[in-house]
């Protein structure tokens, strides 16, 4: 559920942030400003309860196709999100109002450049892990969505940084691209989690329904 939580965070900030267009800014540029503690403590928070996940993953998937990598895969990923929480990004043209961009980039804004591709490929790579054991388990369904997913969310993401030059520091929907990839993955996470839920608790409609007929006799 965190990623889901993350990308929320991200566009009630996009609203209420004076002088920010969520459309051609950056979700990183929220960590910038008076207000930038927020979109650090997302990241730190998300890749945290993402790690947590992680660890939950591990036990519950007891053996079989992907039960180490997906785990590991996953804690990557929080761990790479609490990074880009630390290593906050350096302000670009138009934000914080009145900036006129980076001319020379410090520690801290190449780590969090840099550190966006390895985000994305664990995040990648951990959608694709869960494809193949639902593969391997014949669970057809969700093992197309993952594919559908882990080819959508790095689409996305190209997208958005293809609309956004790096030279000049402006572009123009970057920003809205990037929460279309966000907005996948945490939806996907999402689903993921409750579906581990439901079969953990061993609940489906009809057993509620039995549950239901038992406690009304």
């Amino acid at each position: 559920m965190a990623p889901l939580l993350f990308i929320v965070v991200i566009l009630i900030q996009g609203e209420l942030r004076s002088g920010y267009d969520p459309l051609h800014h950056w979700g990183s540029e929220l960590s910038l400003g008076d207000q930038g503690w927020i979109q650090i403590a997302n990241f730190i928070a998300t890749g945290a309860l993402t790690i947590t996940f992680a660890v939950g993953l591990r036990r519950v998937l007891a053996g079989g196709p992907g039960a180490a990598a997906i785990p590991l895969l996953a804690g990557a990923f929080g761990l790479e999100l609490i990074i880009q929480g630390i290593f906050t990004a350096d302000p670009y043209v138009g934000y914080p109002v009145g900036s006129k961009g980076t001319t020379d980039y410090s520690l801290s804004g190449w780590v969090h450049n840099l550190n966006m591709f390895p985000t994305f490929a664990a995040l990648t790579a951990a959608v694709l892990a869960v494809a193949y054991r639902s593969a391997r388990n014949r669970e057809l369904a969700w093992a197309v969505l993952s594919v559908i997913v882990a080819i959508l969310i790095p689409a996305a993401i190209v997208v958005a940084a293809n609309s956004f030059d790096m030279d000049t520091q402006v572009g123009r929907y970057h920003g809205l691209w990037q929460r279309i990839g966000l907005g996948i993955t945490g939806i996907w996470y999402a689903l993921y989690a409750v579906r581990l839920l439901r079969r953990t608790l061993n609940i489906s409609p009809r057993a509620g329904q039995e549950v239901r007929g038992v406690a009304a006799r």
